[in-house]
């Protein structure tokens, strides 16, 4: 049975590779992190998303263009 030239290139570009490559690191047990308590939101004053003129109204340049 005939040697694939490409599995045995790449069988000795992996032994070089692991040969010069760092160590691997050994998993540490990572403690979970601490939590902080939760914050609470102050509820005096939500802020507003929608803007501040009503549905029907319409802008100056809006009623001029009709």
């Amino acid at each position: 049975m005939p040697i694939d030239p490409y599995a045995a290139l790449n069988a000795m570009l992996r032994a070089e590779v692991s040969r010069f490559a760092p160590p691997v690191r050994q998993a540490e047990p990572i403690a979970p992190p601490k939590t902080p308590a939760p914050a609470v939101e102050d509820e005096g004053d939500p802020q507003e998303t929608v803007s501040a003129r009503p549905v029907g109204a319409r802008s100056a340049a809006g009623d001029s263009a009709a």
